[in-house]
């Protein structure tokens, strides 16, 4: 039995936007082995969720980026959350947290693990928003089929109206509410895409082709 890898919602984002030699780069660097990858962007979520859970104001979430050590970090961080602030404004209301969701790819080669970063009513609907804040170009209609993948598996008791993707340097959101039947299906050829890239990594760096596990299937 191998390792399976389990990639956060940013990075399969950036999986799936990216050219098919970066993606296969990037999909390869994930089945080597590592004491774990740095979040260049957890100093940002965790000030976004402060404000929202634990009633720090945005002032002195913006003053607290002076303990970010890395300059690049810092500066990244400080401009997302004025960004954030613009975005608030524009879209009030209260925020609330929501659970993630952990699920397997169809040959479960991976994982993708959607992390909301707040919970918030937007159009008469519970959005599980989850925060962008990087540079690297999103195509609407991959990020909309990535969401589907995560609308199709969150378990019906407890799924929120709709799921969101906030892009704080383009100043766009992506809701999964205004995905298509075509969209939502290429949500899943992205995960079978994904595999193969995983079962083509394997090979090359001499790991077993299957991890040894049955993954669930999705509700039709």
């Amino acid at each position: 039995m191998s390792q399976t890898p389990t990639i956060g919602f940013s990075a399969f984002l950036k999986i799936i936007n990216s050219n098919p030699k970066p993606q296969k780069r990037i999909v390869r660097e994930r089945h080597v082995p590592s004491e774990g990858g740095y979040d260049y962007h957890k100093s940002l979520r965790q000030r976004i969720r402060q404000i929202a859970f634990d009633g720090i104001s945005p002032t002195a979430s913006l003053a607290s980026t002076i303990q970010i050590k890395k300059t690049s970090e810092r500066e990244s961080a400080r401009r997302g959350l004025l960004r954030f602030f613009q975005w608030r404004d524009a879209n009030p209301g209260p925020l609330s947290a929501c659970d993630g969701l952990i699920y397997p790819s169809p040959k479960g080669l991976f994982k993708v693990s959607f992390t909301p970063d707040f919970l918030l009513e937007i159009n008469g609907r519970r959005t599980a928003v989850h925060v962008w804040n990087t540079k690297h170009p999103l195509t609407a209609t991959l990020v909309l089929a990535a969401l589907s993948t995560v609308a199709l598996r969150y378990p019906i008791e407890t799924r929120p109206d709709d799921f969101a993707v906030l892009s704080l340097q383009g100043g766009s959101i992506y809701r999964w509410s205004n995905a298509d039947k075509a969209t939502a299906a290429l949500g899943e050829k992205l995960l079978e895409l994904i595999d193969r890239q995983c079962e083509l990594a394997r090979f090359e760096l001499g790991l077993p082709a299957s991890t040894g596990t049955e993954p669930p299937r999705p509700r039709p």
